[in-house]
């Protein structure tokens, strides 16, 4: 499936810079975003005694766009992102931050209304490692946070032409299952994420 993703990104690429050589009615454009990554979980907790919150991180990216007649458009995106989640289980005296990476490729659907883009499209996951230390200092895997796909919907804005401010909220259509262990000789806990996040970026176009 990832496989799939990069090919179907490499081709989006070479379907831009062929386009952006000169047919009629359509334009490329090239850009970096970075901004504010807000996460938005649900933890079902079932029988464990931990507490989770999500914080506050960053995202980062490169944009692409492939403008047809100036209305439509095929928004390809490489965006990271990077937060914490908090991890407290006081009756297990046991406090650690998940570290949360993830690489996801964003394929959207853009309509232009003037300075106002809306976007909706999917979001594949290419990689998605949160991590956290145990007791002994041993890293341990949490789980993916995210499905494979999901989805990105919001409102972008470009300004002087070269300008864009993107809005935009995200997520799994399912929960995924994650683990909590802290320590490597313990049976772990078997808990339920549907995880969402909110995304203001600032980007400037080439």
């Amino acid at each position: 499936m990832r496989r799939c993703i990069v090919i179907l990104v490499a081709l989006l690429i070479a379907v831009a810079a062929y386009a952006g050589g000169g047919v009629p009615g359509v334009r490329t454009e090239w850009g970096v975003v970075a901004g504010v990554h807000h996460p938005l979980a649900k933890f079902n907790m079932g029988s464990s005694t931990a507490e989770l919150k999500a914080n506050t991180g960053f995202a980062a990216g490169v944009h692409m766009g492939l403008r047809i007649v100036g209305i439509l458009g095929i928004q390809p995106e490489i965006i990271y992102s990077y937060n914490k989640i908090a991890l407290t289980d006081e009756p297990q005296k046991f406090k650690a931050d998940i570290k949360c990476n993830t690489l996801q490729v964003p394929v959207l659907v853009s309509l232009k209304f003037g300075l106002v883009r809306l976007n909706v499209g999917p979001v594949f996951t290419l990689m998605d490692n949160p991590t956290y230390l145990d007791r002994k200092g041993e890293k341990v895997m949490f789980g993916r946070l995210y499905p494979t796909v999901s989805y990105s919907a919001g409102v972008s804005v470009c300004l002087l032409r070269r300008l864009l401010i993107d809005a935009r909220v995200g997520g799994g259509f399912k929960a995924v299952e994650n683990c909590l262990s802290y320590d490597i000789a313990a049976e772990g806990e078997y808990i339920k994420t549907t995880m969402f996040n909110a995304q203001l970026k600032v980007g400037i176009l080439f």
